[in-house]
């Protein structure tokens, strides 16, 4: 609940009300298939993140939590369930979960990237809606990946934007999700030696972002993902 209390008891109240109630989410296992074919994928890289939001001007926070795993052979992946993490206050407010998160970033390459979240719901932050048990519509689900065709630097463009905003608010979220951003390395090996433009992270550019986060030494973070 977003406190309302006299501004001479405001610090007090509010850190008080950040720390009554914490979040939860139960589990989450889904299948990720060939939109043509229907057969399963394996080894496709899955994000899942929970975006804290001011629910005052509606804007991002960060996220409240972010991990990945990968799809086996049958193109089934499965994110454990976590409580206890209770939401940070930002400029006197406590921050909220929508009802669209958790959202989850598809990728492997040669297929099109794909962003899947809750059914958002116009009373998002109204108590009555609100729930600090969190879930995701796509549990039990099959998740369907469409292969790249036509324009490579197109796809490119697409790629390059999956992980805007992924990790915010965390220091060196890279970390929660390092096989995903070693298959996005991968990537843009791959379509230079195409001839493809893009703007998909290289090692180098790892690199600037973890030095200025003081996040350590990127090649060695990442050498046993890019085997």
């Amino acid at each position: 609940m977003i406190c309302r209390l006299l501004p001479i008891l405001a610090a007090l109240s509010l850190q008080a009300c950040a720390t009554t109630q914490t979040y939860s989410a139960k589990p989450i296992t889904a299948t990720v298939v060939d939109a043509e074919t229907g057969e399963p994928l394996e080894a496709v890289n899955v994000a899942a993140h929970w975006v804290l939001h001011d629910p005052v001007a509606w804007r991002s926070a960060g996220d409240l939590e972010l991990t990945e795993t990968a799809t086996d052979k049958e193109g089934k992946f499965h994110f454990p369930g976590w409580k206890g993490k209770a939401p940070p206050v930002v400029e006197q407010y406590e921050t909220r979960l929508s009802n669209e998160d958790p959202a989850m970033i598809f990728f492997k390459s040669g297929y099109r990237p794909r962003s899947v979240g809750n059914y958002l719901q116009p009373e998002r932050l109204r108590d009555d809606n609100h729930t600090w048990e969190r879930y995701s519509d796509w549990d039990g689900k099959v998740i369907k990946l469409e292969k790249v065709k036509g324009n490579l630097e197109d796809y490119g463009n697409i790629v390059d934007g999956i992980t805007r905003g992924l990790g915010s608010g965390i220091k060196c979220g890279w970390k929660k999700t390092p096989r995903l951003y070693a298959s996005l390395i991968n990537e843009k090996e791959r379509l230079d030696k195409l001839g493809v433009r893009n703007n998909l992270p290289s090692m180098a550019t790892m690199q600037y972002y973890f030095d200025i986060q003081k996040c350590g030494s990127a090649k060695d973070f990442f050498r046993e993902y890019l085997k």
